[in-house]
């Protein structure tokens, strides 16, 4: 990623820059930071979810999770979700007990199974979520945005902030009597993309007022990334 960042701002530069004037020429310097902010749609969602079970046996529990957990899967599948974009990411088996008088009494059993899917398609997000909960799902854990190629938010923040940089530092060349006439030296912070994370401990599909099922409704907004440079321009005599 660093050389991508790199020949990001280098390609910024070879725009901005004469191509005539190198790097490293002496003269008046002027430094400058310069900020830019950029937003994009998210175009892939990680969905985590989760199939529950109590039950007084523990193959019992087990079974019956394994079966409803089945029938996610292919609820899941049936819309188009890759086996490779599905994974198991928890499987566990606990006992439940009853506390009375200071004494522990085992009461059961509690199975957790839990799925994590890579959704590429946001269209069918909504749809995968209820078709999971109908099948069997009894808590969605977690829903995540992101981007597939997160670099073209980097890409865009870089550019506005390597413009910003140059803007700021014409205006106060200008107000010296000067001209930008080359670069020193060139540095940007690392600006680290962010996705957007939802905590759920519990969805359910939303029901119309006749009781017919409507697709659970997801608004996945915009993803932001701000970037900073620092330039350092060189002014004329």
């Amino acid at each position: 990623m660093a050389k991508i960042v790199l020949s990001i701002v280098a390609a910024v530069f070879m725009a901005l820059v004469p191509l005539n004037v190198a790097l490293g020429m002496e003269g008046t310097g002027l430094s400058v930071q310069g900020t830019g902010q950029a937003k994009l749609a998210p175009d892939e969602a990680s969905l985590s979810l989760s199939v529950i079970t109590d039950g007084r046996s523990a193959q019992e529990v087990q079974a019956e999770n394994a079966r409803k957990m089945q029938a996610v899967t292919e609820a899941v599948k049936g819309l188009g979700v890759e086996d490779r974009f599905i994974r198991t990411s928890n499987l566990s088996m606990q006992p439940r007990y009853d506390y009375k008088n200071g004494e522990r009494k085992l009461k059961g059993y509690t199975a957790t199974n839990t799925l994590r899917i890579e959704v590429k398609d946001l269209s069918k997000l909504g749809r995968i979520i209820d078709r999971a909960l109908n099948a069997g799902a009894n808590k969605v854990d977690s829903l995540e945005f992101g981007l597939q190629a997160p670099e073209r938010l980097q890409q865009l923040a870089l550019k506005k902030a390597v413009a910003d940089a140059r803007s700021k530092a014409e205006v106060i060349a200008a107000a010296l009597g000067k001209s930008i006439v080359g670069l020193r030296q060139v540095s940007e912070e690392n600006s680290g993309y962010m996705s957007r994370s939802y905590s759920m401990p519990m969805l359910a599909a939303a029901k119309a007022d006749n009781g017919a099922a409507v697709e659970t409704p997801v608004s996945p907004g915009e993803l932001e990334l701000s970037a900073t440079v620092h330039i350092e321009f060189i002014l004329s005599e």
